[in-house]
């Protein structure tokens, strides 16, 4: 495989992963969950993974308020009790147009790029929205179900869905997100058309451009980042001489969030590394590391913090180039856990490596919300066997990594419009996103939305890579799950 080919597999598969920790589970699931990759609505955790509350994001967000639909003073108590009338765009007196986003994984696994089956995506939102309407609807309305895949490959795909479902169906909100390389068309959603979305991954480049309000399911990559770096500290991880090596472009997020975050913690930085070199071109990776990994050696610098680390080579190029201090990676568990799949090393190089993870398959599996949302598809197609992921036979479909997502947007959706009541529009359809505060969902242990806080997950956890776990190696448990919220 060249290292071209293998690169663009690794982003492709890295986003849809955490496309699928966001519907199987926690944004930072352990290879169980990732393995799950989800029907298009974005939690991927998210590598993945991002947004945030106390972050340099949503301080520019605070001082354009004007600018953002977002940002309006919104209500905490209930809104006013006025019978629906056609409040919005996509919203009349008695219905809701929704619009469906959802990766096309038939069309994936025919180009060869991954090997997805969640069973029966579009029956599994239909029966969903049955099952609200049947129970009285969304602030005294019925829901229009508008679906609509795209291929997370090409931008011009995910453009194509826009334009229907803003333009030619002009739907209220839409539910799923933007994975991939075609994550960018996200903007023609949130954006050039200020379309209200739940799903999706926030990253600095995408959501302070909102112009409507958008909640994600990922933990932003922001918190996650402050959250990891606070669990190290209290492991004693970063006691001694601490570099950060940051081999991705997402030069923001190390100079506003984790620079900071670390002098906060009092952890003595001597040294603070970036890539200069574009994605892709290992070879010179490799090379720059080498000079790095040396600098490393000569200052006595015992842990090395490798920052958003999309492609995960970082962490194999320092160990190659003889760095042995303590590696703790800052992104998604995502990219650890499933570095066997696009990575042609031995796992052994990642052998002792931290990582922040989430919920395992068990923990997501066993919350109450998870066997709710179970129960309603089981109940409406009883020949159907929702079963725990790791007992779902080859080639048969995992039904809960295909239910999870569905449920978890259409219940933030819920809460949020049925707090806003009759007059459903965007201002009270922010105001009633930051009434919701903690909500349970499914494969979410911890969960809140609030003021300033438009992304769901606040699980997190520290775990450990094991290369001898699984087939390729997986992230084993260090700590308990944290709510970080």
């Amino acid at each position: 495989m060249t290292i071209r080919r293998r690169w663009f597999l690794v982003a492709l598969f890295t986003a849809l992963a955490l496309v699928a920790a966001a519907c199987g589970g926690d944004d930072t699931s352990d290879a169980g969950d990732d393995a799950d990759v989800g029907d298009g609505t974005t939690q991927d955790e998210g590598d993945d993974a991002d947004e945030g509350d106390d972050t340099a994001d949503e301080a520019d967000d605070t001082a354009d308020a004007d600018d953002t639909a977002d940002d309006t003073d919104a209500d905490d108590g209930d809104m006013p009790d006025v019978e629906p009338f056609d409040s919005y765009r996509g919203v009349t007196a008695d219905t809701i147009k929704v619009g469906v986003l959802t990766a096309d994984l038939d069309e994936l696994r025919e180009l060869g790029l991954v090997d997805i089956n969640n069973g029966d995506v579009p029956d599994i939102w239909e029966v969903m929205i049955a099952d609200i309407n049947a129970k009285g609807g969304v602030a005294g309305r019925q829901l229009e179900l508008v679906y609509t895949e795209y291929n997370p490959v090409f931008n011009a795909s995910a453009e194509d869905a826009c334009i229907v479902l803003t333009q030619d169906k002009e739907v209220f909100i839409v539910l799923g997100g933007v994975a991939g390389p075609a994550i960018d068309s996200v903007l023609c959603f949130v954006d050039q058309n200020e379309m209200a979305m739940i799903g999706g991954t926030h990253t600095p480049a995408h959501f302070p451009l909102r112009k409507a309000p958008w909640v994600a399911i990922t933990m932003s990559a922001e918190r996650r980042h402050q959250g990891t770096l606070a669990l190290y500290q209290e492991l004693g991880l970063l006691d001694g001489k601490v570099a950060t090596y940051n081999d991705s472009s997402e030069q923001s997020l190390v100079d506003d969030v984790v620079l900071p975050a670390l002098a906060a913690l009092g952890v003595d930085v001597v040294e603070s590394f970036r890539s200069t070199i574009p994605q892709g071109d290992e070879v010179a990776l490799a090379e720059q590391a080498s000079i790095y990994a040396e600098v490393a050696k000569d200052d006595g610098v015992e842990t090395m913090i490798i920052i958003q680390s999309q492609l995960a080579f970082g962490i194999a190029h320092m160990r190659e180039n003889g760095f042995e201090g303590t590696i703790v990676a800052i992104d998604s568990g995502t990219t650890v856990n499933t570095i066997g799949g696009f990575d042609e090393r031995d796992p052994s190089i990642y052998d002792g490596v931290y990582s922040p993870m989430g919920a395992s398959r068990d923990e997501s599996w066993a919350l109450p919300a998870s066997q709710a949302c179970y129960d309603i598809y089981r109940a409406a197609r009883p020949d159907v066997e929702v079963i725990h992921p790791a007992k779902v036979p080859d080639g048969e479909p995992n039904w809960a990594g295909g239910l999870a997502g569905p449920c978890q947007v259409l219940q933030i959706f819920k809460a949020a419009a049925d707090h806003a009541g009759g007059d459903l529009n965007y201002d009270t359809l922010l105001a009633g996103f930051e009434a919701i505060g903690s909500i349970d969902l499914p494969g979410v242990s911890f969960g809140s939305i609030g003021p300033g806080k438009y992304d769901t997950s606040d699980t997190l956890r520290i775990g450990i890579f094991d290369p001898s776990e699984g087939e390729e190696g997986s992230l084993v448990p260090v700590t308990e799950l944290s709510n970080v919220s």
